[in-house]
């Protein structure tokens, strides 16, 4: 069973999505990114109203965004965003509302928050929800990050929006290597004590 928050996504969502021109281009993104999550962070703590409707992306989507997250998303987007990247943006604004504890600026990655969260909740759970967020589709791992969220809040971790958002938003080129990073994230901070037990036993 998968937890989603958006679907219907069509199975080749990147043959459009042009490529970005430079390494300003990207720069500009993680700032326009990092921008709109502290928008989305003061509108759940400002407007009640804010926090009901981006909630209502949190519900499987029907082709598109709710409607009633436009009026909190809509302004914010950088112009002339394609639909894919789009979704990164409603998506993650739909998980922020969900969250207890702001981790903006942290840098904790979905791999990095599993892998706290199997102090307190069973690492097999942790360590499934990993593999399936983690499995690469060009369609992105929408279907599976309520999981990863629900299992981070249980845990009291908070992961980092601004990253994700980043993350997603550049889905198209690097979705594989940022599956690689949350895997690698995840079992160096799970596999450390055997790390540790080797580095004495190898001293001995």
């Amino acid at each position: 069973m998968t937890d989603s928050v958006t679907n219907d996504t069509p199975a080749d969502v990147t043959a459009d999505i042009p490529a970005p021109a430079s390494s300003a281009d990207d720069a500009a993104r993680t700032s326009e990114g990092a921008r709109f999550t502290r928008t989305v962070l003061w509108s759940l703590d400002t407007n009640g109203a804010a926090r009901r409707a981006l909630a209502s992306g949190l519900r499987p989507w029907n082709g598109e965004p709710p409607a009633p997250m436009h009026r909190f998303v809509a302004p914010w987007l950088p112009e002339g965003l394609h639909p894919q990247r789009e979704r990164a943006y409603y998506t993650v604004a739909a998980l922020m509302t969900t969250a207890r504890v702001n981790g903006i600026g942290s840098k904790t990655s979905l791999g990095t928050a599993l892998a706290l969260a199997s102090r307190t909740v069973s690492a097999t759970t942790t360590e499934l929800a990993l593999r399936r967020v983690s499995r690469y589709s060009s369609a992105g791992p929408y279907t599976h990050l309520r999981g990863v969220v629900r299992l981070s809040e249980a845990a009291g971790v908070a992961l980092d929006w601004a990253r994700l958002l980043n993350e997603l938003d550049s889905w198209y080129l690097r979705g594989r290597h940022t599956c690689t990073v949350w895997l690698q994230d995840y079992y160096r901070i799970t596999e450390a004590p055997t790390k540790a037990a080797f580095s004495n036993a190898d001293s001995e």
